[in-house]
């Protein structure tokens, strides 16, 4: 039988903490990913992105429809799909936009765990779509922060996001230079976050899409004191972290961190740059299973 589940099941039985000890332990697994496929067709990109491990294949189907002439409809649609490796039954179809929030809010939070992050501070977000949501919405059940600003150049939603964590909307220099951990979650092809305006001790997760979007300026990245990535795709296929800007020995997965045990305290600006990657679907994917099953 196979059980089908809606975003909004996604968004009531998923918890922060225990997302991310599962993509903690997926990551430390034997699980296997391929380098993820797509094809573009009359301007919609739609991605293949495969993995397997813990005795279940999983799939994620993922399109950007920006044509997409139905009112209301998300920009963003996919399915999430997992498969028994042994017989091949489809046991599980998730909508995918929650499970793809989530999971990469959680893999930040992760990123910060590897960064010797412990709370504190000020937590700025740049965006105020559905990466921003659930970053917010992670990042502040697992850690305290003094405060939260939130900036978008939608300002009322921004204004609006942030209330729901008592934070504040904010101007972006201002948000930059208060923030001592900085998530950019947008679509820009020009950075937002830029070096003369942020503290020299802080973090920034940036997940906006691959290649042409840009969120962090050229100088800062090559001045990161560590580099943190999902997926070393990340400098073939980001705007941001990309093969001759940065010096790939500073360059460490997230899988490799948390294999080797390894930390990412240097002193400095330190970065952890997104994509996405087939093997925190397979984490995501073996969550909800365990809850629904």
């Amino acid at each position: 039988m196979t059980i089908t589940i809606s975003n909004d099941l996604v968004d009531r039985i998923v918890e922060p903490g225990s997302l991310v000890d599962s993509i903690r332990s997926v990551l430390t697994s034997d699980a296997v990913e391929t380098i993820r496929s797509h094809l573009e067709y009359k301007g919609t990109w739609f991605g293949l992105m495969p993995a397997a491990g813990n005795g279940f294949i999983s799939v994620k189907l993922v399109g950007v429809y920006p044509e997409n002439p139905s009112r209301g409809m998300p920009l963003v649609r996919g399915k999430l799909l997992l498969f028994n490796a042994s017989t091949g039954e489809l046991v599980l179809v998730a909508d995918a936009e929650a499970p793809t929030g989530w999971r990469t809010a959680a893999a930040s939070a992760l990123a910060l765990e590897v960064m010797d992050f412990r709370g504190g501070g000020n937590l700025g977000v740049i965006g105020s779509g559905t990466q921003a949501t659930y970053h917010l919405r992670v990042l502040t059940s697992l850690y305290n922060f003094d405060e939260i600003y939130v900036y978008s150049r939608n300002k009322e939603r921004a204004a609006n996001l942030a209330s729901m964590y008592n934070g504040a909307y904010t101007r972006l220099q201002e948000l930059l230079s208060k923030s001592n951990v900085i998530v950019a979650a947008t679509n820009s092809r020009e950075p937002v976050v830029r070096r003369g305006f942020v503290r020299m001790d802080s973090i920034i997760i940036s997940v906006g899409a691959p290649k042409p979007v840009r969120e962090i300026d050229d100088e800062l990245v090559k001045r990161a004191s560590c580099i943190l990535v999902d997926t070393p795709m990340v400098l073939q296929e980001s705007g941001d972290v990309r093969q001759g800007l940065v010096e790939e020995s500073k360059v460490i997965t997230l899988r490799d961190a948390i294999s080797r045990n390894g930390k990412c305290i240097e002193k400095g600006v330190r970065l952890y740059k997104s994509v996405g990657t087939p093997i925190l679907d397979l984490a995501m994917a073996l969550y909800l299973w365990e809850r629904v099953a």
